[in-house]
Order: structure tokens, then sequence, then C-alpha cells
């Protein structure tokens, strides 16, 4: 099963924007959701979930919502306008944003840069049963809207796959983040819930203090990375071989790809990507 695309393009200055950065598996769920494994087991990398508040002439404030792994499912779902219910007013769901229906090129330079095929696929690398396991879980969960890629690893870094003796497949670039776009019609809402020391968190978007500035846009910031403080060279691959199986099975060290850059990072550019399933 794959994300159902979409060529209509996301708006980058949605209502709510999700953004992924890090060591986290993005794969399709039940009823056209998106079902998000937090990679917990790299000492390295820490998860935190927060929210930047963006409105007009004045700077982005920060709201952290949780620092630390996830201890229960993560919701980030839709609520239609109240005087809907579910059954008459039903969740858009998640879609992928691709433009084109042509066969995707990672060499050509007329791809949008937007597009959602940019991110690293593990089954189409790996394996079509290739899925994670219980060591990125418990999940975040997303029931609407649409994915796109919104940085792209630096043209200068050349990455490319290696794996034994198979000559290495260059990738030219690919999803060093991704984001969901999401536009929230008049008197609906977006609410985020999480455990918190076994009790259920609740955040609403819109807040109601931002009522009175209805231009007032959200970015929901889902991060599990290292602190840069000078680039360390590390192969994000490893990380998720870690987390990943074939068909209830850890896979074989001599069938596990390793990511490499002809030319190293320099800064925080070292592209803790996330990858899709």
């Amino acid at each position: 099963m794959a994300f159902t695309p979409t060529p209509t393009p996301p708006a980058t200055n949605a209502s709510v924007t999700i953004k992924f950065a890090g060591l986290m598996l993005l794969k399709p769920g039940a009823g056209d959701s998106c079902e998000i494994g937090i990679h917990r087991l790299s000492e390295t990398h820490s998860f935190q979930a927060m929210v930047i508040v963006s409105k007009p002439d004045r700077p982005p404030s920060l709201v952290r919502l949780l620092t630390g792994p996830l201890t229960g499912q993560l919701g980030i779902n839709f609520i239609p306008p109240t005087a809907s219910t579910a059954t008459t007013a039903p969740v858009p769901g998640v879609r992928a944003f691709i433009p084109t229906t042509t066969l995707f090129d990672r060499s050509s330079n007329a791809n949008d840069e937007l597009d959602f095929r940019w991110a690293l696929n593990m089954r189409e690398i790996q394996g079509t049963d290739v899925d994670f396991n219980g060591d990125a879980r418990p999940i975040a969960k997303l029931n609407t809207g649409i994915l796109y890629t919104s940085s792209l690893s630096n043209k200068e870094l050349n990455p490319q796959l290696v794996k034994g003796a198979i000559p290495p497949r260059p990738l030219h670039r690919f999803s060093a983040d991704l984001a969901a776009a999401i536009n929230l019609p008049d008197r609906s809402h977006l609410e985020i819930t999480w455990d918190e020391d076994g009790e259920t968190r609740e955040y609403r978007l819109p807040r109601r203090v931002d009522r009175h500035e209805p231009r007032t846009t959200y970015t929901v910031v889902l991060l599990n990375d290292p602190p840069i403080t000078t680039a360390a060279a590390h192969d994000e691959f490893a990380y998720y071989y870690e987390v990943l199986e074939h068909s209830g099975a850890s896979i074989r060290s001599d069938q596990q790809f390793r990511l490499e850059f002809i030319s190293g990072p320099t800064t925080d550019e070292i592209p803790c990507m996330p990858i899709v399933i």
C-alpha cells in the first residue's frame, strides 16, 4: 500500500504544517492515515514535539509539548466543524504530493522540489515486505494533510547507496525533512493528544488566544535528532536497520545498504532524514 497521490501542490504557508525531522519512519495506515514510527534506540537522538506559532508582523513563539520517548500513541487529528459529524463530514485523509504520473528520475533538474518522491522509500530499496518493529513504537498518527518534501539534501553531498560488490546507486538528492500541509476550514480544528505520566494530554489548534488573528499559522514539529554542534559523520541507514525487519525477522547485515557521501557535510547539513515505508 502506498500513500494516495495528489497533483495538488501543498500550501507551504498552510494553516498548520506538520514537520518531520530526524530518525522516523512514515508509512500509510488504515483509513488513509499516516503512521509515524519514532526510532527510540539511539542514545544520541532525542524525541521532541513542539509547536511554533507565527503571527503576522511578530517573531515566532515556541510551545514545547513533549520531550522524551513516547509512552503512548501521539495523535494529530483533524476535527470537522462542530455542526458536522464524522459521518456527514469525512476526514480528508493523508495524500502525497506527486505532480506527475511519469517515472521519477532523481537526476532530473525538472523535478518539483516539493515532490514527495524525493523521500527514501525502504520498500523500494530493501523489499516490499519491509516494516518497522516494536523499537519504533509507540507511533504518532496523522489523519489528514498533503505530504511533501520540505527540505532537500544539498547537491554537493552526492549521496549514494552502497552494498557489497554491487555498484553504488547514486541518489543525487533526497528529502532531508518531510512535511504535511493542513488547511483548516472555519470552525474546524486540529487536536494533538499524547500520554504523559499515564494521563492523556491535549492541545488544540488554532489556539483560543489566537482567535482575533486569523492569519496566525502553526508548525507542529516532530523532531528526533542529535544536538548539532559540530558535524559528526554517521550512517543513518545503520540506525534504521535497528528497527527494520523482513516479515518479522531482522535484516541480515549482508543485505543492508550503507548511505555514503562523496563530499561530506561540514555543518548542520548532516541529514538525519525521515524515511518512508
